[in-house]
């Protein structure tokens, strides 16, 4: 892929990738990367800090943020999840913006393409999907969210097919201008090997049980020892109801052998090497409430709800 800067030098970029939930963004960042390193559901709210993922074009280092998607936050945990969207943006150089071309705008949506207009970041509309539409009904659906914002650029591309994206991370290069790269290059995520494997089993949850109970759940890992041909990892799993554990466990333990199955896969997929994966659930009702845990996967907690 070639570039308009020279190839003499190297540089980089950070790119912030927002919009609503459940819009497509952690499935364009693990196309991107080529890597599983962002949880993918069809529920909403499941991506819960920024995720920086990275890729290197030719002498362009790209640094992508993944943030949660944004929604109209009640409690203080989805807030800090929100806040830490919009804080995101202020840090990038340039901004994403990922819309579900098959859905309509939200009243909140809205609001936020209004915010836009509050900083001055050069910004691409990501229409995802496009293989779920008509030409045509993507021209007007570009037309209508310009019309509130008015975007850079704008892209239609299929996340999940691996369509369009090649011409918009070459387009992107070309705005890189900050001289050096800020990671080694063979490095494609910044996040710690012990919470991609909690957001890989987390995921896990939110696909093999349902209602409220995956929101009210977090990933824990106990215990870590690496040795050359396996990995030992040990994981809790806490909810905050009794009959949520039960939930989990299934009956007779199959629920979460599905669940350490499933997960145990993927990440001998991430680290080429075979997985011990040993799952327990605990029960603590106060999770959400603990200042290291929001700390520990970069969300501010101190804030007024």
């Amino acid at each position: 892929m070639s570039l308009i800067l020279s190839t003499k030098k190297k540089f980089n970029i950070v790119i912030s990738i927002v919009g609503p939930s459940n819009s497509g963004k952690s499935t364009f960042l693990n196309t991107v990367l080529g890597e599983k390193i962002s949880i993918v559901s069809h529920k909403i709210q499941t991506t819960r800090s920024g995720l920086r993922g990275i890729y290197n074009n030719n002498n362009v280092q790209m640094i992508f943020i993944d943030t949660p998607g944004l929604f109209d936050a009640k409690t203080n945990f989805e807030k800090a999840m929100v806040e830490n969207a919009f804080s995101n943006l202020t840090n990038a150089d340039l901004v994403y913006f990922i819309i579900d071309a098959s859905k309509k705008l939200s009243i909140f949506e809205k609001q936020v393409l209004q915010y836009f207009k509050n900083f001055k970041k050069n910004t691409f509309l990501i229409l995802n999907k496009i293989d779920l539409l008509d030409k045509r009904v993507l021209l007007k659906k570009s037309k209508e969210l310009n019309s509130y914002y008015s975007f850079r650029k704008t892209y239609m591309v299929s996340a999940k097919n691996n369509e369009g994206i090649s011409e918009l991370l070459k387009f992107t290069s070309s705005f890189a201008n900050a001289e050096e790269w800020l990671y080694p290059d063979d490095q494609y995520t910044d996040l710690q090997s012990a919470i991609i494997c909690e957001e890989i089993t987390r995921e896990k949850i939110f696909q093999f049980i349902h209602d409220e109970i995956p929101y009210n759940s977090i990933v824990k890992t106990e215990s870590w020892v690496d040795k050359k041909k396996l990995l030992k990892i040990g994981q809790t799993i806490y909810v905050k109801k009794k009959n949520h554990k039960g939930i989990i466990l299934g009956k007779n333990g199959s629920k979460i052998k599905e669940i350490g199955t499933a997960a145990r896969k993927d990440m001998e997929k991430i680290f080429d090497k075979k997985i011990f994966l040993d799952l327990e659930v605990k029960i603590d009702k106060n999770w959400d409430k603990d200042p290291e845990y929001y700390k520990r996967i970069g969300l501010d907690i101190n804030r007024e709800g």
